[in-house]
């Protein structure tokens, strides 16, 4: 039976969104809330920059683009700069149809889409990790998830004091995007958020629970916390355990007073917070960091670099640093693609900017590396170093590792929230 791949036409969200359920195991019910939260998606779909695979009239699998940005690694003193992303998304093959070519298919009609449309990244968040890098995608945003009990969680110094106030969902949809924007400014590698995320967020369905309370927002000039509470019982003397949904401030100072607000809260007892920096500053205000413990470490986003001078060019540098690198192609070139970042790249950039070109004859490479690993290295958060010691990236010239690392290396390092 052919298989055909195409671009979905208006009128077909509805059916679009069903074939996603299939793969991801997750079939529709009759909750009212549910479906209008499914109403509200299809409303909202870009059609035109989703796809289907279609055998005898019926979607056997899908995928789509978000328009997005992406914050960047900052230069010196700078907010962090952004650059438009193809959000990949919604990614799945019916299992009566796997093994048949469809996610390459898929991927070379998403890849292709964000080239025409001069986007110089594509970003994804994985269900399976193993399954993109031969696509060019490269794991580039890692996520802690925290836990610590408030009876061991004193700070050596005081924190500032935040003018707090706790606000309900109606009127945290007009409070809480202007805050996002501010704050995410601070840390590369956090996605944009549509009108339409931030009315799915604070619809705090039931089934966005994990059988949990309703959240909690609670605000500040600077910054916001999202907080639930999970089920003990405090008549019994039992302590609550508090989940941090998000917590982000526009500067160190502002997130430790949030962390500060959480962990002073009355009756609970272990307090776990969920998508923070590897490099959590508020470790380092505890009296006893011990206390603090890394309970789950989360791949987050993996970059595929579309074009490389734009990509390069767009994000900043601490450091002054010159790297010539050969790229490799992947191990899926996707037959048909005009895939332009294979090649030997020119890379000078420091605190006041950047250049990137195509080598020229004679221009000997540093760095051998693939594409997935160029995604990888790219919102600085893995030091080239690493990868080579790994067996990923081979060092033509002996230096440019060092080099690599000062050149690309971000503070802070880059997170992704945002889930798409």
């Amino acid at each position: 039976m052919d298989v055909y791949v195409r671009q979905l036409e208006p009128g077909e969200e509805a059916a679009f969104l069903t074939s996603v359920r299939v793969p991801f195991l997750d079939p529709a019910t009759d909750d009212p809330a549910e479906r209008n939260a499914d109403a509200r998606w299809i409303a909202h779909m870009e059609t035109d920059r989703a796809w289907v695979a279609e055998a005898d009239g019926r979607f056997v699998a899908n995928a789509c683009i978000y328009s997005m940005d992406l914050t960047l690694p900052a230069f010196p003193d700078r907010p962090s700069p952004v650059a438009a992303m193809s959000g990949v998304s919604a990614v799945g093959v019916h299992p009566t149809h796997r093994r048949r070519g469809l996610l390459r298919r898929l991927m070379a009609k998403m890849l292709e889409d964000g080239r025409n449309r001069g986007e110089a990244i594509a970003g994804l968040l994985a269900s399976e990790s193993v399954i993109y890098g031969r696509f060019g995608f490269g794991h580039a945003t890692t996520a802690a998830e925290l836990a610590i009990d408030s009876h061991r969680s004193a700070f050596v110094a005081a924190t500032a004091e935040l003018d707090l106030r706790l606000i309900d969902t109606d009127e945290a949809r007009n409070v809480l995007p202007k805050l996002f924007d501010e704050a995410r400014r601070s840390r590369a590698g956090e996605p944009s958020r549509s009108d339409v995320f931030w009315a799915d967020y604070l619809d705090d369905r039931a089934s966005q629970r994990r059988d949990a309370a309703a959240m909690f927002v609670a605000v500040c000039d600077g910054g916001f916390v999202v907080y639930r509470s999970r089920g003990e019982n405090i008549m019994r003397g039992d302590r609550i355990a508090v989940v941090i949904e998000e917590l982000l401030g526009n500067t160190p100072e502002v997130e430790a007073g949030l962390w500060r607000f959480v962990l002073d809260l009355d009756l609970i007892g272990r307090v776990t917070a969920k998508h923070r920096p590897v490099d959590e500053p508020v470790r380092w205000r505890l009296a006893d960091p011990r206390h603090l413990r890394v309970v789950g470490l989360d791949d987050r986003l993996y970059v595929r670099v579309l074009d490389v001078p734009a990509a390069f060019e767009a994000r900043g540098y601490r450091r002054e640093g010159r790297l010539v690198v050969d790229v490799v192609p992947p191990s899926d070139q996707l037959d048909g693609q005009a895939d332009a970042v294979p090649g030997r790249w020119v890379l000078e950039a420091g605190p006041d900017g950047a250049s990137c070109r195509a080598a020229r004859p004679g221009e000997s490479a540093d760095l051998r590396l693939g594409v997935s690993e160029l995604g990888t290295l790219y919102l600085g958060g893995f030091p080239a170093s690493v990868l080579a010691a790994a067996g990923r990236i081979d060092e033509l010239r002996s230096g440019s590792l060092d080099v690599a690392d000062g050149l690309l290396a971000t503070t802070p390092a880059p997170l992704t929230v945002t889930g798409f």
